[in-house]
This record gives structure tokens, C-alpha cells and sequence, in this order.
């Protein structure tokens, strides 16, 4: 039998991110949408999709096409340019 090392820790250790608690379905259409949204990703990619919105929207980050589709209330406007946004976080 060979001898295999391991693998060798990282030098920066992940922290393990948690975001626990409870939404239900057809309660309103603000968290309707964020279902929608969750539900068209990929398995596998919704934390990543989801941290980086959220590191984006807390960074200041969204740009004008996102915030000015929010701000007139246009929901599917809204989502379209989150998907641009997405895509370009997903190409990088």
C-alpha cells in the first residue's frame, strides 16, 4: 500500500456560515419572489448565489440598473438585472 499524505490545511481557514430560521411559502409576495429566486439556481449554488448578493448589496455594489428597478417597485425589472448581476459574479 502507498503512502498518501493529506491534504495540507489551508493557511486561511473557512468559517462556517449559517443562516437558520424559517419563511413560509404564499405568505406575501415580497418573499414570494425570493422563492422564485432560490428556485431557479442551480443545486448546490444557492449559498454562494446568495452570499454574494448579499455581500454585494451590503457593499454598496448592486448598481444603478438593480437599484433603480427596486426603487420603482418593478419586481420583474428587479429580477432581470439581479440575474445580469448574478451572471457576472458567476463568470468571475
Amino acid at each position: 500500500m502507498q503512502y498518501r499524505p493529506g491534504r495540507k490545511p489551508d493557511v486561511i481557514r473557512s468559517v462556517r456560515i449559517r443562516m437558520d430560521g424559517y419563511r413560509k411559502r404564499g405568505m406575501s409576495e415580497r418573499d414570494d419572489v425570493t422563492f422564485a429566486w432560490l428556485d431557479s439556481l442551480p443545486a448546490g449554488s444557492r449559498f454562494g448565489m446568495a452570499w454574494e448578493l448579499l455581500t454585494a448589496a451590503l457593499n454598496g455594489e448592486l448598481g444603478d440598473k438593480v437599484q433603480k428597478a427596486v426603487a420603482s417597485g418593478n419586481t420583474e425589472e428587479a429580477m432581470d438585472a439581479l440575474k445580469d448581476l448574478i451572471g457576472a459574479f458567476s463568470e468571475g
